[in-house]
């Protein structure tokens, strides 16, 4: 759709730390985050985790609250 490969857009951070705030999951379990981004209806995250290639990068904003390009 028009999100390039390995891009956090603003909605994925946003759906990001909402799962984070729910204190469901350990953020590191990217399966887990995925089942509580899709019962709550955040497509983008779940399709973002999806592809593994993802993770690293998912993981580095975890981590630092950045992204590669801020």
């Amino acid at each position: 759709m028009g999100t390039a490969k390995n891009q956090l857009t603003p909605t994925i951070k946003k759906q990001i730390l909402k799962v984070r705030d729910s204190a469901e999951a350990n953020m590191f379990d990217c399966n887990a985050v995925m089942s509580i981004a899709n019962r709550e209806g955040w497509y983008e995250l779940v399709n973002y985790l999806l592809d593994r290639k993802n993770w690293g990068a998912y993981s580095h904003f975890i981590l630092t609250g950045k992204t590669d390009a801020s």
